[in-house]
């Protein structure tokens, strides 16, 4: 899936710098019409910049003497030139090929290495597929707050709710540090206002950052996809198709508020085949709920709560709703 995203810029890019030609040509075809010295001097320059190349290829017994010659004319071409366009008021720059990024010239890398363009393109192409927008600019790492959990011992928790979260912040930033190597999926679990959807996007919001295609889906709206595909087949967007392979063949997809759907036969097979599909192909999945572990042992079948105790690293979220401190 990532391939396919790149692949879909490196075409934009090839657009861009084809765009760039075409309107140059324009440029120069217009320069031409309106000062036809310029098109005398650069098809001379053309001419000896041959007579150069082969030169060099030959190399004959006056060889120096020759290319010092060819090189001082065509400096005196090029002056000749600067002079005409500068008597004439127009910029150099008009006869050259104009970027949307100077830095790469639009081919997207610098010595091999990503231009920060590219990159910015890829990770905003990312947030939108993931379905997160601009929500990742206010929920992250950088803006993980630990102030707002208690300090306090919380019931028979061993842990205080601030020293809990400390943990998760930890085991989020590690999960991110190494997704590509890692197979774990992840649960977070417990009851509302605890800070579950935002370490999910603190996650997100790390790995779009890297070049990591990551879906974020409430399972209400999850199952309104899957539901849409399997029974509006002749009437289904390009939209809705595109999330629905997307929920199989993200890197992560992130189901959040798991037990808000519809709870029957066709989810519970939708939501274990989803799970199962990722596990055998190594998508990780992280699955957010304001269910307690029992709770969800009385909602889902055997077989998804198997999965998941099997194969998902558990984290219990607790303590004060932090919305209302």
């Amino acid at each position: 899936m990532r391939q396919e995203i790149l692949n879909e810029i490196k075409k934009d890019y090839q657009k861009k710098r084809l765009r760039s030609k075409s309107e140059l040509q324009m440029r120069r075809t217009e320069l031409y019409e309106m000062i036809p010295e310029i098109k005398t001097i650069d098809n001379t320059i053309s001419k000896l910049s041959l007579q150069v190349s082969r030169l060099a290829f030959t190399r004959p017994g006056n060889f120096e003497r020759k290319m010092h010659d060819y090189k001082v004319t065509i400096n005196e071409l090029r002056e000749e030139k600067k002079s005409i366009l500068e008597r004439k008021k127009i910029p150099e720059i008009y006869l050259k090929e104009v970027h949307t990024c100077s830095k790469c010239k639009d081919t997207g890398y610098i010595g091999g290495k990503m231009c920060s363009c590219y990159k910015q393109v890829l990770i905003n192409e990312l947030y939108n597929i993931s379905g997160l927008g601009k929500l990742l600019e206010r929920e992250n790492f950088d803006t993980f707050d630990l102030s707002k959990f208690d300090d306090n011992k919380y019931k028979n928790e061993k842990l205080s709710q601030k020293e809990n979260m400390k943990q998760v912040f930890r085991a989020a930033l590690h999960y991110t540090e190494n997704f590509e190597k890692s197979k774990k999926n992840l649960l977070f679990y417990g009851g509302t206002g605890l800070g579950k959807t935002f370490a999910c996007n603190c996650i997100a919001k790390e790995l779009m950052s890297k070049g990591v295609v990551v879906l974020y889906q409430t399972a209400f709206r999850m199952i309104e996809t899957i539901s849409e595909h399997k029974f509006n087949r002749s009437a289904e967007s390009y939209e809705n198709k595109d999330n629905y392979s997307m929920i199989y063949n993200a890197d992560l997809l992130i189901i959040d508020d798991l037990g808000t759907e519809s709870i029957n036969s066709f989810t519970t097979t939708e939501l274990f085949n989803i799970i199962n599909s990722r596990m055998i192909n190594d998508k990780k999945t992280i699955i957010s709920t304001n269910l307690s572990l029992e709770k969800m042992s009385e909602t889902y079948s055997d077989r998804i709560i198997s999965r998941i105790m099997s194969n998902y690293v558990m984290f219990k979220f607790y303590g004060k709703d932090i919305r209302t401190r």
